[in-house]
């Protein structure tokens, strides 16, 4: 099963999918079904390995990706089996309302990180200007932790291959530049090429960002499993999308902001940016404001 999963992979970069999450997910599964001795797909054995994801809604994912290897190669041996899809989430998908951070707590996570151990070590620096990189930008976290030294430049940085592979320049403001600069020259000191690294050099891992924001989640007390929206690393791309609209002056030119967005964020169509978007208290109020002064104005 593992050389089946590493030719369905090869096959889709060779067909031009980035495939960055699809590998971990599809080795897993390799894996899973080689050390069960199976020669081909099987459904228990998909259901068996899915079920260890702690959600209905993970469950699902698992399965669907794994159905897509398994139609491939069903395709050319029928004895590999097909799932089928609604077998753990029977609801109909429904966007996650996403956690919009306050200016104060993201300078609260930022402070919190900064304090990150162990003492004399640029760790907390890292993860603060990763955080801080994030917020001010709305990168995508796979983004950010692939960003190269030679992506960032005087015009800001070079986004290259990502989601839809569109490359893109995301200009940065003269705060956020100063700060990556001054982080930059602080980084010199570790080994590497990425941007991020740990303290060894080796670039971050996605799971092991997710566990110290965790971790800093908790010292500030932002409650990750509270009711209601709950904070994830993709949640400041969220964050960045509806402050970016709040901070439009006339809501009449919302239209042409929101497609300034769509081009800053990377999306190939506005569409995208709506997914992006949350209706806050600041963003309401100011669109109730315009639609005060329009029909006013019509009514003279």
């Amino acid at each position: 099963m593992i050389a089946a999963v590493e030719s369905y992979l090869a096959l889709r970069r060779a067909a031009g999918y980035s495939m960055r999450d699809a590998d971990r997910i599809l080795r897993s599964f390799g894996r899973f079904a080689a050390e069960r001795g199976d020669r081909f797909v099987r459904v228990k054995t998909i259901l068996d390995w899915a079920r260890r994801a702690k959600s209905a809604e993970r469950r699902e994912a698992l399965v669907r990706k794994v159905a897509l290897l398994a139609r491939h190669l069903h395709a050319e041996d029928p004895h590999h089996e097909v799932p089928a899809y609604r077998i753990f989430a029977s609801d109909p998908f429904q966007r996650p309302v996403p956690y919009i951070f306050t200016k104060q707590q993201i300078a609260e996570l930022v402070g919190a990180a900064l304090r990150l151990g162990p003492a004399g070590s640029m760790r907390g620096q890292i993860y603060a200007a990763l955080l801080s990189l994030l917020s001010a930008t709305g990168l995508r976290i796979s983004e950010a932790l692939a960003l190269r030294l030679e992506d960032v430049g005087a015009d800001g940085l070079h986004i290259r291959e990502t989601k839809c592979h569109k490359s893109r320049l995301v200009p940065l403001h003269p705060t956020a530049q100063l700060g990556l600069d001054r982080y930059l020259r602080r980084r010199r000191t570790l080994a590497g090429d990425r941007v991020f690294v740990g303290i060894t050099g080796r670039p971050l891992r996605y799971e092991k960002v997710k566990l110290v924001f965790w971790r800093l989640l908790a010292v500030v007390g932002i409650d990750r499993h509270a009711d209601g929206p709950r904070p994830r690393l993709h949640c400041f791309r969220h964050t960045l999308a509806v402050r970016a609209l709040e901070a439009c002056v006339d809501p009449r030119s919302a239209a042409k902001h929101q497609l300034a967005l769509a081009t800053y964020l990377g999306h190939s169509s506005i569409a995208s940016t709506y997914w992006y978007l949350e209706a806050t208290p600041d963003l309401l109020a100011k669109i109730s404001r315009g639609s005060e002064g329009f029909v006013e104005g019509y009514a003279r």
